[in-house]
């Protein structure tokens, strides 16, 4: 901390860090440069602080600091990325410095949740059960609030939802979090990652970095055959097989066995966070039957394969926060393709579609909204997979209205990031509401 700290990006999480460092080491010196302009609060602390910042570009100032903070999108491939690589100078990522400013001090029970699907939904499922038994915990990391912006807070549980991008910008493998679950590993960024194998091993690190107890698919476990870890691995499966599994309807953890027709809630996504929670919450020592009725009490975060409304017997689902394709397979498996009309569109992350291609084979309808999907219209005319273009989000929902009738499900299950038309997921899903609302009043 007494060589000068590069800040590369200056997002939510690198911003609150500053100022956490700031305080702590009032005489170290720092630089910030993000590609993007500075504005607002941000802005006016650095100015306040007399700290030196650039933005709209990185230049070769940035480059003059000895040891770097790295925003975790920033790609590792992209020039800036490379240049750090390169430099083999000190670098790092705002929450592993932010753990390891956590464990100098007192703290609770260090949680990291990783994977390419659900890790919103088990976050905040197993933060809703820690809560609903008294707890003090903070749920954030990749998920809302970076852990920077409560270092000073002592609570009992730190859930993190932790990213691929977060994973891979961390400098060392130590080991920082208690218990660890990676959930699935599917298709995803590989516009970031450049490989699959990239995108996989950088999920892997988390176990890596965790002390206790790690749960992996059952299909990932060999990856750590002869290393130090794999007395820790404890598997799960959806196929049963495991001491943590779901099984013809039942959720197996540990022995004790729960029906999963008695929650509020449908989907194999959802019964995995849930085995996922309930096996976190078995290694924490909580009473199971106790922890399965607060889950009857969970309430989904939004788009996620959220039920909007009913038109004229045809039901319309908001599933914006399927951002790759592996979201959407997993989110069609608990409809009938025959009556199923799929709603694709957005930001390509360079990824082959295998899997989708020959789940989209099955569906009454296709839409493609806007006109960013290149690689997907092309797979799917070679594959021929009749489709229909929308160039708008009105257009879209009405093409599946006109496609659909009384028992059928409209379903906005994008593969692709919002970036193309809109500023984020949510605002994406809230608009195909708004439409199916007001569809719905016209009614």
């Amino acid at each position: 901390m007494k060589s000068k700290m590069g800040f590369v990006g200056f997002g939510i999480s690198n911003y609150r860090l500053l100022r956490v460092l700031g305080k702590e080491y009032p005489s170290s010196s720092f630089f910030v440069s993000d590609m993007g302009s500075i504005e607002g609060e941000p802005m006016e602390f650095l100015k306040k602080n007399d700290i030196e910042f650039e933005d709209n570009g990185h230049t070769e100032r940035l480059m003059e600091c000895d040891s770097f903070v790295v925003s975790p999108g920033v790609s590792p491939f992209s020039k800036v990325g490379r240049a750090i690589l390169e430099s083999e100078k000190l670098f790092t990522t705002e929450l592993e410095v932010s753990l390891d400013i956590l464990k100098s001090k007192p703290h609770g029970v260090i949680i990291g949740i990783t994977g390419t699907n659900g890790k919103s939904t088990t976050v905040t499922m197993l933060s809703h059960v820690l809560a609903a038994r008294g707890k003090t915990v903070f749920q954030g990391g990749n998920l809302g609030d970076p852990l920077a912006g409560i270092l000073g807070e002592t609570l009992e549980y730190y859930v993190l939802e932790v990213s691929s991008f977060q994973l891979k910008w961390f400098s060392r493998s130590d080991p920082r979090f208690h218990l660890s679950a990676v959930i699935n590993i599917g298709e995803d960024h590989i516009d970031y990652h450049t490989t699959y194998e990239d995108y996989r091993q950088s999920k892997l690190r988390l176990v890596d970095m965790t002390e206790g107890f790690s749960l992996l698919p059952v299909c990932e476990k060999d990856f750590f055959n002869g290393k130090p870890q794999q007395g820790k691995i404890l598997p799960f499966s959806m196929h049963g097989k495991t001491d943590y599994c779901y099984d013809m309807g039942k959720l197996r953890v540990d022995g004790e066995s729960f029906d999963s027709g008695e929650l509020p809630y449908e989907g194999i996504h959802n019964f995995e966070d849930t085995l996922v929670v309930m096996a976190l919450a078995n290694l924490l020592g909580m009473p199971m039957r106790g922890v399965f009725e607060d889950l009857k009490k969970y309430e989904f975060l939004s788009h996620r394969l959220q039920l909007v409304g009913e038109i004229d017997g045809v039901k319309y689902y908001d599933d914006s926060k399927a951002t790759n394709a592996h979201a959407v397979v997993a989110a069609l498996k608990n409809f009938n393709p025959e009556k199923t009309v799929l709603v694709l569109g957005g930001k390509e992350k360079d990824e082959t579609y295998i899997e989708l291609l020959q789940v989209l084979k099955g569906l009454k309808g296709i839409i493609v909204l806007g006109n960013s999907m290149k690689s997907l219209i092309q797979k799917m005319r070679t594959s021929g997979i009749n489709f229909q273009l929308a160039g708008s989000m009105e257009e879209a929902v009405e093409t599946g209205r006109r496609n659909s009738c009384s028992g059928d499900s409209v379903v906005l299950s994008p593969a692709g990031s919002s970036y193309d038309l809109y500023r984020n997921y949510k605002e994406r899903g809230d608009h195909f509401k708004s439409i199916v609302n007001s569809l719905a009043v016209g009614k």
